[in-house]
This record gives C-alpha cells, structure tokens and sequence, in this order.
C-alpha cells in the first residue's frame, strides 16, 4: 500500500484532479479556515465529499459503474441533477443541460475520458469479463 501511495501516476492523477476542481479554503461545517495539515488532499480518495454529477455518455461504462468508481475516489454522493451544491460533472458526449447548467453556475466540470484516465491511473478500473 505504502509503495502504491507513492506511485508517480498516482501523483500525476492526484495533481491532475486538483487542477480540474474547485477547492473551498473555508470549512463548511464551522466557517472557519481549514489548516495546512487538514487541507493537504488525501491521495486514496481525491474526490473525497466531492458531489459528482454524471452527464452525456461515458466509454465503456455504465452510469452505475461511473457513480460506483466516483464513490471508490472518494465522492459523498452522485446526484442525478446538478444543483448549486454539486461540486463538479462529469461530461461525456452529449452533456446537454446538465453541463449547461454547471457552466451556468460556475461549477467544475471534467471531460469523461479524463475521468477513465484518473481511474486507470489509480488502477480502479477492472476489465470487464468476456471483454478483451
């Protein structure tokens, strides 16, 4: 585990993701500023308490699936509907009102293949069986 933590693509996918999102400084729950230590980004579950929306097709993957690996990076929920809550989307081909509606609030957003990328990266993504 230590040696995996430590891997350089998990690095890349980590800084990838940081890059990709919008990160709050303040803590939601108290208003106050977060610390150093409690801000640094935990590299097992990046998207931790992120709410992921999904929109447009994703390759290769269901919409449960996606949902299912968001979860595994550490997401709080995966809502069907972008809200002014939602902290980033996920856009496949055909995105449509949902990733207007993200850009319309400002909300990050991801093209779906950076997405498989980070999943890959982190070696969370398991071949389909009969698939080769």
């Amino acid at each position: 585990l230590m040696e995996f933590s430590g891997s350089q693509n998990l690095v890349l996918a980590a800084k990838s993701l940081s890059e990709s999102i919008r990160v709050l400084k303040q803590d939601i729950v108290t208003g106050e500023e977060e610390t150093s230590s409690s801000s640094s980004m935990d590299t097992a579950r990046p998207w931790k308490g992120l709410r992921v929306v999904f929109t447009g097709s994703l390759e290769g993957l269901t919409r449960g699936e996606a949902q299912k690996l968001a979860k595994l990076l550490g997401a709080k929920s995966t809502p069907g509907s972008v809200s002014k809550s939602t902290d980033l989307v996920v856009f496949g081909e055909k995105g449509g009102k949902k990733l207007e509606q993200a850009q319309t609030l400002g909300i990050s957003t991801l093209p779906a293949d950076e997405f498989l990328r980070i999943v890959e990266d982190l070696h969370l993504l398991v071949e389909k069986k009969g698939s080769e």
